[in-house]
């Protein structure tokens, strides 16, 4: 009774009904990045009823954080990201399941720490962790959604193993982003974060009920207020996943 009066207007929603929101409940969501997207994909998922999160970051909280990084509050300042948030969402919903890594993933922790999720969310600000993610993801078989947000624009993307087009077929070794616009050079404004963030954890709902997530890059600025859909297609000599691709 408790759950249902909690989730009950989500379980209203007809596509995740009480057969989704058990599902959600049972499932194990790994958030790399505690940060700007990170947090509001946490307090989504919190707050949708996802049974265990999973939350690493290396960073503290600085007062320029508070801007976009909605978990977190003047007096957080100094704090470790992911245990504080991991503080904050306990209150927000006691009935989830947290655990925090004060610490950077690397290849050498990825395994330990992520072995037993659904899924992974993507929250970094950087494409070196983002291909850890991808090269270990795909070798330990787990989904991941890869999402970024810069100035006034962002993208998303599901990738599923040995199923879709993984992060490599999108950005191929020799075009190693090292010039991409980021936050420290472009700014970025709180809406995108909070739109590309309400995308990515749309997806991760749905793929963790069962639904048919979208499995296009989605690509939305929100100050053009332009939103596109792009197929990403599978670079057969992709040296991350072509080899164990299934059509």
């Amino acid at each position: 009774m408790k759950a249902f009066l909690r989730y009950e207007k989500q379980i209203l929603f007809a596509p995740i009904g009480v057969n989704g929101q058990k599902k959600l409940s049972k499932s194990r969501v790994g958030i790399v990045g505690a940060g700007a997207l990170g947090t509001h994909l946490a307090n989504t998922c919190a707050r949708s009823g996802v049974g265990s999160l999973i939350i690493i970051d290396y960073d503290k909280v600085e007062l320029s954080n508070l801007q976009r990084q909605i978990l977190f509050d003047e007096s957080d300042v100094g704090s470790q990201k992911a245990s504080r948030a991991a503080e904050k969402l306990s209150a927000i919903n006691s009935e989830v399941q947290i655990e925090a890594f004060n610490e950077t993933l690397s290849a050498a922790n990825f395994r330990d720490i992520f072995k037993n999720c659904d899924l992974i969310l993507d929250a970094t600000d950087n494409f070196d962790t983002r291909f850890v993610i991808n090269q270990l993801s795909l070798s330990c078989g787990i989904p991941w959604i890869y999402s970024g947000v810069t100035a006034s624009s962002g993208q998303s993307l599901l990738i599923i193993p040995h199923k879709t087009a993984c992060l490599r077929c999108l950005i191929p070794e020799g075009d190693y982003p090292k010039n991409f616009p980021t936050v420290h050079n472009s700014g970025i404004i709180s809406t995108v974060v909070s739109a590309i963030a309400a995308i990515t954890a749309t997806s991760a709902i749905k793929y963790l009920t069962g639904a048919v997530a979208e499995q296009n890059l989605i690509y939305f600025d929100v100050w053009e207020q332009t939103l596109k859909k792009i197929y990403i297609e599978r670079n057969s000599a992709c040296p991350t996943c072509s080899a164990n691709f299934k059509e």
